[in-house]
């Protein structure tokens, strides 16, 4: 065996002289062990076969078809494959996510109204600001890009990304100043 493989072993399994809930820092929560969770195994070996599945996509693509488009366009399709495969690992993931939080769940109903006061309403209009830009930047990309050089649409693509930014910052600003950021 290689070195590579005895220190990822090692780093697997951790050193013998340190203490159990030392060495892995998710059984630290007090006994609460992630995955013994129902369905996290297969999520596991999907997230992975997903993860191979992309690149095998990815080279195919490269390979086969990405010659008859340009480079922006390419890009656009790249974009939105990764955007397909995060989307699905996000429906997978969440409903595991949502079991464990029920299983565990924070008792004190004072600090859930707390969280859901202060970041309700601002993940959501976050996750249509930032949606919203990633659907702008693929059309960008796929239909108008082409008619500009590389420069221009960097420009570009600083000014979208500074905006929605900007938009953001000002939602959650007033977060960071009642927690004192």
């Amino acid at each position: 065996m290689g070195p590579t493989f005895v220190f990822l072993g090692k780093l697997l399994k951790g050193s013998r002289n340190v203490p159990r809930d030392e060495r892995n820092p998710m059984e630290w929560d007090k006994g609460r062990d992630v995955f013994k969770v129902a369905g996290f195994s297969w999520r596991l070996a999907v997230t992975i076969m997903l993860g191979v599945g992309w690149l095998s996509f990815l080279i195919l693509w490269l390979f086969f078809s990405a010659g008859d488009y340009d480079v922006y366009q390419n890009l656009a399709i790249i974009f939105v494959s990764i955007i397909v495969v995060i989307g699905l690992l996000g429906a997978m993931w969440a409903t595991w996510g949502f079991r464990y939080a029920r299983e565990h769940a924070v008792k004190n109903m004072e600090v859930k109204d707390q969280w859901r006061r202060w970041f309700g309403w601002r993940g959501i209009a976050s996750g249509i600001i930032w949606l919203g830009w990633l659907v702008w930047l693929l059309t960008w990309l796929f239909f108008y890009a082409g008619n500009y050089n590389l420069y221009q649409n960097l420009a570009v693509f600083i000014v979208s990304l500074l905006a929605a930014g900007g938009i953001s910052g000002v939602i959650w600003g007033t977060v960071g100043r009642r927690m004192r950021w």
